[in-house]
């Protein structure tokens, strides 16, 4: 999952492991391995390589804003239908600073206008996610089922609130599906947008309309520490508060 980017700390993740720590009074053990700008299919080659070893209760699989996504510029595609950003740490460049420095703009008074604008460009080029809803389900699916196997706890997040309409409606479309697919009880499922929607769009997102700001992680890690602490104190710790 993602790091917290493009802010320095306190992102969904650290927040989600803080909040289910202090309500179960039990210390968390946490790691995060993210895959800068990798959808789902190309992420899920790794799952078992880079987060089994560290024996988990708990997975938590984040990748849905990027698979659901619609970039209207070719460059924020790459061949495989991955995000062109890079997020891995160590892997440094004069391009990384300036992406860093306009994903870190706030929402201004203007950025709805712009989102409003990408939106009718999506939908008058009929743009496609980067990862198709078939492929996604499929791959998360796989991870899932991974985790089951090795009797890991699987966490899926949604897809989060974009600025653009347009891709809303894929947001919408893949955690439907999500929830399809995770009816029988394989893994939990954060519905973030349910949870983002509560919110005006200007105080959860940063300026491009897809980051999340500081507000917005918030909001998820409460969301996420709520669905772990829910079911940790059914399995893990039923004699727990």
């Amino acid at each position: 999952m993602i790091t917290g980017y493009p802010h320095e700390s306190a992102g969904m993740f650290e927040v989600a492991c803080g909040q289910v720590e202090k309500r179960l009074s039990r210390p968390v053990q946490s790691a995060i391995v993210s895959l800068g700008g990798f959808p789902a299919p190309r992420a899920a080659n790794y799952l078992r390589s880079k987060v089994f070893d560290f024996n988990p209760n708990y997975v938590v699989l984040q990748f849905g804003p990027t698979d659901a996504q619609c970039p209207i510029r070719k460059r924020n595609r790459t061949a495989d239908g991955s995000s062109g950003r890079s997020t891995d740490r160590g892997l440094k460049s004069s391009s990384d600073d300036l992406g860093v420095s306009y994903h870190s703009q706030p929402a201004t008074l203007l950025s709805p206008l712009r989102w409003e604008l990408i939106s009718l460009i999506g939908y008058l080029r009929k743009i496609d996610p980067i990862t198709s809803l078939s492929s996604y389900i499929a791959a998360i699916g796989g991870m899932v089922d991974d985790c089951r196997s090795a009797g890991i706890t699987p966490v899926v997040l949604s897809p989060f609130v974009y600025g653009s309409r347009y891709t809303m409606g894929n947001a919408i479309s893949y955690t439907n599906a999500l929830r399809e697919r995770l009816r029988a009880g394989d893994g939990i499922l954060v519905d973030c947008a349910a949870a983002l929607a509560k919110f005006p769009k200007s105080s959860i997102l940063q300026h491009d309309g897809f980051h999340l700001s500081r507000a917005g992680h918030n909001v998820v890690g409460e969301a996420i520490a709520q669905a772990i602490v829910l079911d940790a104190k059914k399995t893990i710790l039923p004699d727990c508060c």
